[in-house]
């Protein structure tokens, strides 16, 4: 499954950094127009998988994770193919909407993974993910801008489709059928069917102790960590750096600490295994907010690498260890459900992200990273909230 996600990100990432090009081939010539109607698209997909991943949760938990999520790969070959094939706007617009209608892709391969693995494995098999997720997104960009100066932009849509087509036959052929395996199956009992439980599993979760206030650390943690992505190349600027240097600067900040997630998630989740998945988490969470306070007062782009770096090493794994803990108190039976639910909230996280921290800069750019910590300060008390009643 680390490999699928691998595969499949890396074949989603395809398309991202050369859309507002085609976006300009397609006949939205001015640049302020591309780049809102680029933002648009981007912004469509992840926004409507929000509210679409809680029914594809449930229908999983009745139907099959394993299918729910062959079924979002396909709907992702099929969309990313049409789109090389369009010849207006609108058409690629209504292709990215029915990504995320039709999609849930995360969500359901992380319910399906934990689905199949033995309970005490289940945070190190979601830092895994986590890892392979931000590798596909690290390398993905990169590959697709080569293919688009080579040999066109729509070769790079055929491109991520067969790489997505590919992701596909792994998981059709290397993975077992969570309808038969099961988490019993997985730890070396007995194997079972799953039984459904839908939206009367999840209910159940939302009323266990910490299920509500992990959905709230998500979104806050979730909100951060998409926070860099249109406040960095501004704030290398800022700081003094070349403008020749600017964007070479902001893309090795952005690969570096994306790399330093990718290992915080996968080392986090080893250590789930062994070590209280609360304690790591309010850890992870009071190194954020120490470490976002300096990044407002940087004074030179070294410094602000150095700071991204130690802030995914020692908080990259938030996230991973905010699923795992949601994970702890949902029934087998209502696994779908659960993470449609815990994957709608991070996408809405991924949403407001931008919007809230782009009317930020307005005032000041470093306010973002303020707020940064702030947000990770509130998770922190929320997370520490929740150890204590459970002591209690």
């Amino acid at each position: 499954m680390a490999a699928v996600v691998f595969i499949a990100f890396f074949g989603f990432n395809f398309v991202i950094p050369i859309l507002p090009l085609y976006v300009r081939e397609l006949g939205v010539t001015e640049v302020s127009q591309a780049a809102l109607v680029s933002g648009l698209m981007l912004a469509i997909s992840p926004l409507l998988a929000a509210f679409f991943s809680p029914l594809w949760g449930i229908v999983a938990d009745r139907y099959g994770r394993k299918r729910m999520v062959q079924r979002a790969m396909l709907v992702m070959v099929g969309a990313t193919l049409m789109m090389a094939l369009v010849t207006h706007v609108w058409q690629l617009f209504l292709l990215r909407a029915a990504i995320g209608i039709f999609g849930g892709f995360t969500a359901m391969a992380m319910a399906y993974t934990v689905s199949v693995t033995p309970p005490e494995r289940s945070s190190e098999s979601l830092g895994l993910l986590q890892a392979a997720q931000m590798g596909g997104v690290i390398v993905g960009p990169l590959c697709a801008g080569l293919v688009a100066d080579g040999l066109g932009i729509r070769a790079s849509f055929l491109g991520g489709a067969a790489m997505v087509l590919l992701g596909f036959v792994v998981l059709s052929v290397l993975t077992a059928d969570d309808r038969r395996s099961g988490t019993a199956a997985a730890s070396g009992a007995a194997p079972r069917r799953v039984s459904p439980g839908g939206t009367g599993a999840l209910r159940a979760a939302a009323r266990l102790p910490g299920f509500v206030g992990m959905l709230v650390v998500l979104f806050l943690c979730q909100v951060v960590d998409r926070s860099f992505g249109p406040v960095l190349p501004l704030y290398v600027a800022e700081l003094g750096t070349p403008l020749d240097q600017v964007a070479s600067y902001a893309g090795l900040i952005v690969s570096v600490g994306a790399a330093g997630t990718a290992v915080s998630a996968a080392l986090l989740g080893r250590l789930a295994a062994r070590l209280p998945v609360q304690r790591l988490l309010i850890g992870t969470l009071a190194a954020g907010t120490l470490l976002c306070l300096p990044m407002a007062v940087a004074q030179s782009p070294f410094q602000l690498l150095a700071l991204r770096v130690a802030l995914g090493l020692f908080a990259g794994g938030t996230i991973t260890l905010a699923f795992s803990r949601a994970n702890a108190v949902v029934p087998a039976d209502g696994k779908g459900a659960a993470f449609g639910v815990l994957s709608s909230t991070s996408l809405l996280g991924s949403a407001f992200s931008p919007l809230a921290m782009g009317a930020l800069t307005a005032v000041d750019l470093r306010a973002v990273f303020l707020a940064d910590a702030a947000l990770y300060a509130v998770a922190f008390v929320m997370s520490l909230r929740i150890a204590v009643r459970r002591r209690a």
